[in-house]
């Protein structure tokens, strides 16, 4: 027994969708029949020409988003914390702040733990045992320096 596999051949070509004979070619003169009238579809309008702003504006109006995208991003690299210059040179309230001598004590000399003053000594190749005790050295006066790098006493 022998299958047929041309499916075109089981079913045929009509899918029951025909037209009369003659339909199309009278087609457009049935539509145009057909059609109500209307007197302005007969009147030809002519566009009036653009003016030079009608073929600029959007050019223009490009240009200016484009303008407003790189003023919105100068604006984030001048607000971003990367950007703001904080040298001592440049920053006159940095500079008056650290020639204070009540804020290098109350903010900055605070902050100064023990390891770090034992760190920067011997970076400085100063050792422990070299030192003298404070309390067998003779009531003397300390220079600026000395006051800047020991501890103040509670009073």
């Amino acid at each position: 027994m022998k299958t047929e596999n041309d499916i075109l051949s089981r079913i045929g070509r009509r899918d029951g969708m025909t037209v009369p004979e003659g339909f199309f070619e009278d087609f457009a003169m049935r539509m145009e029949q057909e059609l109500p009238y209307r007197s302005d579809a007969e009147k030809v309008e002519v566009m009036p020409r653009r003016t030079v702003w009608e073929r600029v504006r959007p050019y223009v109006y490009m240009a200016a988003m484009f303008a407003g995208i790189w003023c919105m991003l100068k604006m984030f690299t001048m607000m971003s914390p990367g950007s703001v210059d904080l040298s001592i040179e440049n920053n006159r309230v940095l500079t008056e702040a650290l020639s204070d001598d009540d804020f290098v004590y109350d903010y900055i000399i605070d902050d100064i733990n023990d390891r770090e003053i034992f760190e920067e000594m011997y970076d400085y190749s100063i050792s422990l045992d070299e030192m003298i005790p404070a309390e067998s050295l003779p009531d003397m006066e300390m220079s600026e320096t000395d006051m800047m790098t020991s501890e103040i006493p509670d009073e």
